[in-house]
């Protein structure tokens, strides 16, 4: 652990404890991927597709009780697609995808609610705020011939919940591959996986592909949850996930009942 003069909060090589205290990414990284090896083992099956979804995580189809609130909410938020930010503007170390072919509007990250965001999808948020243990949400917008490189996440201990909510009319075109599984999202449709698996993601359509993802608690057993717990309350109160919540505020007006919804033909 060093101080670091600069305070590049965000900046890859480093992971800031606070704006000026920070410690090297790269073992801790290789540490977490080690118990994230570990983790797996006491992961549910996964991934997991569809009504087989649904099954396992029943609380899940909250969403779909509300899905054409949540479109509505969408169809709003996309008249304000060019103020969206890409994940490496909001995240700096995370440049998956060149340019701003990707883009995420976050609502929740690492149990901070961004109330500048949810107000613009407050429909969304309440579908969300029924679920329990939810971590991350966000909108994830991928434009048409973009391609997300294969890659781990460091959530070790959290299921990834995907709910796609635009897809393009040749959906098998626009697919993720996680672990050696192949998927294409389906309108509705629920995926579900463990975000530490190596996945990628390739729209091969000229449209764009927008899906709902929740991070949320795996409740492991005892041990594992010890590490998991301590690691989720260290991040949380990071300087860097400070530092991603105020990137991610982008001041979207709140959504009200005289808020237009505009077509979504203007998000491709």
């Amino acid at each position: 652990m060093e101080t670091d003069q600069n305070g590049g909060v965000g900046h890859k090589g480093r992971f800031y404890l606070t704006k000026s205290i920070s410690v090297p990414q790269e073992p801790i990284e290789k540490l977490n991927l080690k118990m994230s090896d570990w983790i797996l083992r006491n992961m549910p099956k996964l991934p997991l597709g569809g009504d087989e979804a649904l099954r396992v995580f029943p609380v899940l189809g909250e969403l779909k009780k509300s899905h054409a609130k949540i479109k509505a909410d969408l169809e709003y938020l996309l008249s304000h697609h060019e103020e969206i930010p890409a994940l490496h503007e909001v995240h700096p170390r995370d440049l998956y995808v060149p340019g701003r072919a990707w883009r995420t509007f976050l609502l929740k990250i690492w149990g901070h609610e961004i109330k500048e965001n949810t107000a613009a999808v407050p429909d969304t948020y309440e579908a969300i705020s029924r679920i329990p243990g939810v971590h991350t949400a966000l909108f994830s917008i991928l434009h048409g011939f973009a391609e997300i490189e294969p890659h781990r996440g460091s959530a070790a201990g959290v299921i990834r919940f995907h709910y796609p909510l635009i897809v393009p009319t040749e959906p098998e075109k626009c697919w993720i591959e996680i672990g050696g599984h192949h998927f294409f999202w389906e309108e509705g449709k629920p995926l579900v996986f463990d975000d530490t698996r190596e996945h990628w993601v390739k729209n091969q359509t000229d449209q764009t592909r927008v899906v709902l993802i929740i991070d949320f608690d795996a409740r492991m057993p005892f041990p594992v949850s010890l590490y998991t717990s301590l690691r989720y309350n260290l991040i949380r109160r990071s300087a860097e996930v400070k530092a991603v919540i105020e990137r991610a505020a982008i001041g979207v007006p709140p959504r009200n009942e005289s808020s237009p919804a505009p077509a979504l033909a203007k998000a491709a």
